[in-house]
């Protein structure tokens, strides 16, 4: 009976590495080789028949059973199969699902990734808010690139320490509601996650004059680049 228990562990573990190894496949899309093998097509398959080895070869190690038991573990695995495929079909929008709730949940939210840039995820009401500091103080900023400067709110200028006696609303704006004057101010610090910037030009709105401070362009051309891809606001610093 030794070496039955011995080779029952032996296939055991080979089918713990197989499953292992579908699984690392199944999240990671990672491309097969050769070159152009498209894992766009075999990844389901890729799944689904490694899911159908690992029920043959449990079977095996683990018979006999009973039929019921048969169908009944046919059932749970093709269910679990079948999550599996479907979840890989539809990855994408199950990710930009994941997106959608962040940005209801968490709007203007900064989030760094592997690769230096910065993310953000357009809120419920279809724009993209982005939580920053200026001067160490938090704001959370409307993009707006039709805005040249980065704009404060009376209310978020006296957080970041402008204080509107000490300031002279001399320069005229154009805006939704018309013209206005606004005072110009230099930001010491404008930070976006982990992002920081120097000395950026600014104006403060008078009160009652904005809603939302504005991320404008002297705050967009401090980055490297930034786009949007579908809800996400992409910037490399």
């Amino acid at each position: 009976m030794g070496w039955k228990n011995a080779f029952r562990g032996l296939v055991v573990g080979l089918l713990i590495l197989v499953c292992v190894w579908a699984v690392i496949q199944f999240l990671s899309g990672f491309e097969m080789k050769p070159e152009n093998l498209d894992f766009d097509e075999t990844g389901p398959r890729l799944v689904a028949l490694t899911a159908l080895a690992a029920i043959f070869v449990a079977s095996l190690v683990f018979g006999p059973a009973s039929v019921k038991d048969i169908f009944k573990g046919i059932f749970v695995w093709g269910g679990i199969m079948l999550l599996l495929v479907a979840g890989y079909a539809y990855r994408h929008d199950l990710v930009n699902g994941g997106y959608r709730v962040l940005g209801a949940l968490a709007p203007g939210l900064a989030v760094e990734q592997p690769d230096g840039s910065i993310m953000v995820v357009r809120d419920a009401s279809g724009h993209f808010r982005v939580n920053a500091l200026v001067d160490g103080a938090p704001i959370d900023f409307l993009l707006d690139t039709g805005a040249s400067a980065v704009v404060l709110t009376s209310a978020d200028a006296q957080r970041a320490g402008f204080h509107p006696s000490e300031l002279s609303f001399t320069v005229p704006v154009s805006t939704a509601n018309g013209r206005a004057l606004v005072a110009p101010i230099r930001l010491d610090t404008l930070q976006i996650a982990d992002a920081r910037f120097s000395d950026i030009r600014g104006f403060v709105a008078r009160e009652g004059a904005l809603e939302t401070s504005l991320l404008g362009m002297t705050g967009l051309d401090r980055l490297r680049s930034w786009r949007i891809e579908g809800d996400r606001l992409i910037m490399t610093p």
